[in-house]
């Protein structure tokens, strides 16, 4: 009989916002000049790109439920034999289910509202931009249990 031990396997959340940040931006490219393709109005899709990237970055950045979320007590040492996912997982895991869902709906929208996919780019460059600015205060040594949600940081 043979026995395989478990270990954790946790992401870092400053590299899970590192690895996200240029999808985003690039998808968000990806459907603005879908959008144009298809025949958007190029100051419309310049609006709409506007106004869903300032909307995205302020509402991400300026979480308004927030306050009623009550924060851990104390963030507890990562366990130790834990392992670090690669990175390909993070960014998975990253990009579920904000990214991915708003890149289908930009691809559903394209078919019936090139505007309205050119808005839903702007959410994505706004999520982009709100992630780059997440890294400079977040703390590298934070790491996410993505099964549990639980938050441990290393001790060095």
């Amino acid at each position: 009989m043979t026995f395989y031990a478990w270990t954790m396997l946790v992401e870092s959340v400053r590299l899970r916002l590192v690895l996200i940040a240029p999808l985003r931006l690039a998808l968000s490219g990806v459907w603005l000049v879908a959008a144009r393709a298809d025949g958007a109005p190029s100051a419309a899709t310049l609006i709409a790109l506007a106004a869903g990237a300032f909307a995205s970055a302020f509402l991400v950045t300026n979480d308004p439920f927030a306050r009623f979320r009550k924060a851990p007590d104390k963030v507890v040492a990562l366990p130790v034999g834990s392992n670090v996912a690669p990175a390909w997982l993070h960014v998975v895991h990253a990009a579920l289910p904000s990214t991915v869902g708003v890149s289908a709906l930009a691809a559903i929208a394209l078919l019936f509202q090139p505007a309205l996919t050119a808005l839903l780019a702007g959410l994505l460059a706004g999520m982009g931009v709100a992630s780059l600015v997440a890294v400079y205060g977040m703390d590298g040594r934070l790491y996410l249990d993505p099964r549990t949600g639980g938050v441990f940081r290393k001790v060095t």
